[in-house]
């Protein structure tokens, strides 16, 4: 059997006419597969990267970057000027749909956007030279306004510049992943609905609480401030990181201040408590050794 050259039928070329499709335009059967290949997944996690055009990634609800079924970070292959000390000529990594990114889009800046998955903070960079061309990998800072957007735990942009350039040197991409996983698939629940735990504290994590403050020197383990004095320890709190509340496996609990457990994920609702402004007031005030 003979089929007809589609290319040329008018019937269809009317329809597509009222669909609003350009006649001249054909579609593709190749696979629009939601989920990463394993040479995606190597590329992304080597630090070589893929490259993308921005509308090819999504932006997540809480405004992180995602390929397919991963979280990615994005940044600029292509270096123009090069020196071989540390210099604001080398891009930033991003984190999320920041202000920049959004500046970069409404311009309709065209340029070779990469995404990547590694941790170390080490990507492949093109350093240009009149038509001349070389490839280097470099350690990159990440953007501080990826940081204001995902209001990263410790970063605080109204911090003195010199605090925040420390923050940044110290970030990498490993902490990023620690809060916002790469997959966005997580795997198969342990429960189901008919015999999962009340998402409620055990009877002894008052005592679990206690203890585990106590053998951390009553000291935030993300922005280091130290409660002392008893009357401080109030503000010193034990944060579930996988939210569930009944697990209190010693590494899904971590000793936070009020500051920083407020700025977890779905925790936002703690800055109503008295408690949060009492401490901003009082760490405000220097009452808090760090």
């Amino acid at each position: 059997m003979k089929l007809p050259n589609f290319k040329k039928s008018a019937a269809l070329n009317q329809l597509k006419l009222k669909m609003g499709i350009n006649p001249d335009h054909y579609g593709s059967f190749a696979s629009s597969s939601t989920y990463i290949t394993s040479e995606e997944r190597a590329l992304l996690e080597s630090g070589e990267g893929i490259e993308v055009s921005l509308d090819q990634l999504r932006i997540l609800d809480d405004q992180t970057l995602a390929y397919k079924n991963s979280r990615v970070l994005l940044y600029i292959r292509d270096v123009s000027h090069y020196s071989k000390s540390w210099s604001d000529d080398l891009p930033r990594y991003h984190l999320a749909n920041c202000a920049t990114l959004q500046e970069m889009a409404s311009a309709g800046r065209s340029s070779r956007y990469v995404i990547a998955t590694e941790t170390t903070g080490e990507f492949m960079l093109n350093f240009l030279t009149g038509r001349s061309v070389r490839a280097e990998r470099k350690k990159l800072n990440v953007c501080q306004r990826c940081l204001d957007r995902t209001r990263f735990p410790g970063w605080n942009s109204s911090d003195a510049t010199s605090v925040r350039l420390a923050f940044v040197r110290k970030f990498s991409p490993s902490r990023f992943f620690e809060l916002f996983p790469k997959s966005l698939h997580m795997q198969k629940p342990k429960y189901t609905a008919h015999d999962a735990p009340l998402n409620v504290y055990t009877p002894d994590f008052s005592d679990i609480s206690s203890t585990l403050r106590r053998q951390s020197d009553w000291e935030c383990s993300d922005c280091r401030v130290k409660m002392l004095k008893a009357e401080h320890r109030k503000f010193l709190q034990t944060h579930h990181k996988n939210g569930a509340r009944w697990d209190n496996r010693r590494e899904n609990l971590e000793v936070l201040c009020m500051a920083c457990h407020a700025s977890r994920p779905h925790h936002s609702h703690m800055k109503s408590d008295p408690r949060y402004r009492e401490f901003l007031a009082l760490r405000a005030r220097g009452e808090f050794r760090a």
